[in-house]
């Protein structure tokens, strides 16, 4: 273990207290600095284990900035912050910190910090060697098994897109013939959908005549070593690669990694991984293809045999998403890291705003998980009293307390085997939060009343729509507890940041429900996805499929759907004096978005005449259970004389 730590602290007595705990506790401090230059010669001499990190810091370059270096080098970092501006934590969390301490801490926390962030260091590198050893394991049963080039090339394709992400990958080599290039390349298009293009699907795409094509690739020099480019980078080395040039304007690509390779005919073939992102590829990224170098070289021999595309594979498509729809970038990226994380047991904490599909997230994991044949047992934290909630999860025994009439099995031991899927996990009270924590820790528990533990394998996805950071700056969330949970966490994009995918998901309920109701589907008016789309979504997608179920009820079958009530973007949420207002920060979008969910189920129960159960009920309608609909109406003090 490298216990060397480098804490970067502009005030001298936060510094000292953090190196006094830090040493007490048989740490070695390798150094302290005040300023991010300063930082950069102690970790480029010392190589530090963990680098404690101030985000307001002497000079123009702050801890964020450096924060993105030690991401880029793969050296866990903590943030120290007195979280005084909501938009600087949102940044700072953006870098991927192995951990926060808030100002002014204990020394308690501190070491806590500590432990956490090596725990979650040391577990990511394991994870990452035994899916790279999956990852070379699939690619030699690839070259092994049965098909032509073109296939295996998808094939190979495909599976490096985990660990290699791209949103087009070119793989060939120069030719002196009269077509100047061999091989083939992959635009990914969707989910799991790309589009295969060769040199005349390239020549329609760019609207290149061969010779141009020709003469871009005589002034390109081959790359000889393994490369990055990303952002600026990028920028500079398009204007000396014409050929790279070309591909960043045809594709709007903003990011490259290179893996050349010599065959056995001594020629140069190269992989070379584009992205849309500006900043993708890592020092990570560029070890893992230097490592893949051996297995990658076999596909050497496919290149050749790649003149010409076959176009039984124009376009390849594989489903691993059941319920699952759209291929917005915003989504697709979301699903990478998905299939990233799944097959592992992992803990996964997956955040976003009510309706944006938390709950089908978690199942996909499940059912691409090593457990999909155990049960995956889930448990709405917000929907039970806290006087229930440990019952609930770890069970009781008979006589445990008044009204324990018999043995409660608790869900912990029903998921035992499979996955626990911890929804509203920010409305879980403190105390039942300790006792969580435990079970994460320890992998046992007792049920109530009980005088043994019982021992449990469990996989925890967690789900909230509260931002996690701020409740345990506040004091309402355990510090400790968050990173445990937040091992691996998603991020789902709300539906307004997904406008490319309204569309599709509207066709697809469209058709969902008049299958269920026995009507004949005619398609969805102009006029009705006009409105769709210039919607702001505050229930996002389970508000959506509400719309479009009631529209379908409405219609006839003999006529386009309509939309029988006009969607409005709530005016005292988003206008001030006659003027749009866009929130300033997270505090303003936090309130934003409980003033609209409330206003929104509002009018869902002066729909239904204040009927929450039942058919044609709130609950019903907001496809939810009742009791959840009754718990979020007591936290959004929604009374009776708000909708009757």
């Amino acid at each position: 273990m490298n216990k060397k730590i480098i804490i970067v602290e502009d005030e001298f007595i936060v510094a000292e207290d953090l190196r006094l705990i830090v040493e007490k506790a048989g740490n070695i401090v390798s150094g302290i600095a005040v300023s991010v230059l300063e930082a950069v010669e102690l970790i480029s001499r010392y190589r530090p284990g963990i680098v404690l990190l101030d985000i307001n810091l002497e000079g123009e370059l702050t801890g964020i900035d450096l924060a993105k270096q030690l991401h880029y080098d793969d050296i866990p970092f903590i943030f120290v912050s007195a979280y005084s501006d909501q938009s600087l934590l949102q940044a700072a969390n953006a870098t991927n910190p192995f951990g926060f301490l808030v100002k002014p801490f204990r020394e308690q926390d501190v070491l806590v910090a500590l432990d956490i962030a090596r725990y979650r260091h040391e577990n990511s590198i394991e994870s990452v060697l035994r899916r790279e050893q999956l990852l070379i394991e699939s690619l030699y049963v690839i070259h092994s098994s049965a098909g032509n080039p073109d296939d295996k090339l998808m094939k190979i394709a495909m599976a490096l897109q985990s660990y290699l992400p791209f949103d087009y990958l070119a793989i060939g080599k120069k030719s002196s013939s009269k077509v100047p290039y061999e091989g083939i390349s992959f635009l990914r298009i969707g989910i799991e959908e790309y589009q295969v293009i060769g040199v005349e699907e390239l020549l329609n795409i760019s609207r290149l005549k061969i010779d141009d094509l020709k003469n871009l690739q005589i002034s390109t020099l081959t790359e000889k070593e393994i490369k990055c480019y990303n952002g600026r980078e990028f920028d500079e080395v398009c204007t000396l690669n014409p050929f790279k040039n070309m591909l960043a304007n045809t594709f709007g690509l903003e990011s490259n990694l290179t893996l050349p390779i010599i065959d056995i005919n001594n020629e140069t073939i190269t992989f070379s991984f584009y992205s849309r992102k500006e900043y993708t590829y890592s020092q990570a990224h560029m070890a893992l293809v230097g490592r893949l170098h051996n297995v990658l070289s076999i596909c050497s021999e496919y290149i050749t045999s790649s003149l010409k595309v076959s176009p039984s594979i124009d376009s390849h498509r594989i489903r691993n998403f059941e319920g699952i729809v759209g291929s917005d970038p915003a989504l697709i990226n979301v699903l990478d890291q998905l299939k990233q994380v799944a097959p592992f047991d992992t803990s996964v904490l997956i955040q976003g705003e009510t309706g944006t599909g938390k709950e089908r997230i978690a199942l996909c994991i499940h059912q691409l998980s090593g457990r999909s044949r155990k049960p995956l047992v889930k448990i709405n934290c917000a929907a039970l009293p806290s006087s229930l909630i440990e019952s609930e999860l770890f069970g009781h025994e008979k006589g445990a307390f008044t009204g324990a009439t018999e043995k409660r099995t608790g869900k912990f031991e029903q998921a035992d085997g499979g996955t626990i899927f911890l929804d509203e996990i920010g409305e879980m009270p403190m105390d039942m939060q300790a006792k969580l924590l435990r079970v994460l820790q320890e992998k046992e528990f007792e049920r109530i009343g009980g005088k043994a533990p019982i021992k449990v394998t469990v996989r925890v996805i967690a789900a909230t729509n509260r931002v996690l950071e701020k409740e345990v700056a506040e004091g309402r969330f355990r510090m400790d507890l968050f990173y445990r949970l937040n091992v691996f966490p998603l991020v789902l994009p709300p539906l307004r940041d997904r406008l490319t995918d309204i569309t599709q998901l509207s066709d697809y309920f469209a058709k969902k429900f008049c299958k269920k109701f026995d009507k004949t589907f005619t398609g969805i008016s102009s006029q009705m996805m006009d409105s769709l789309l210039r919607y702001n979504w505050p229930g996002n997608i389970r508000e959506l499929e509400n719309i479009i179920e009631r529209s379908v009820v409405m219609n006839t079958g003999n006529s386009p759907l309509q939309l029988y009530k006009q969607l409005v973007n709530h005016p005292s949420l988003f206008v001030k004096n006659g003027i749009k207002e866009t929130p300033q920060n997270m505090n303003n979008l936090k309130k934003i978005q409980i003033d609209t969910e409330r206003a929104y189920i509002i009018s869902v129960l002066q729909k239904t005449g204040g009927r929450i159960r039942g058919a044609g009920g709130a609950a019903q309608i907001l496809n939810m259970p009742p009791t959840t609909l009754e718990s979020k109406m007591t936290r959004l003090t929604i009374k009776r004389n708000d909708y009757l």
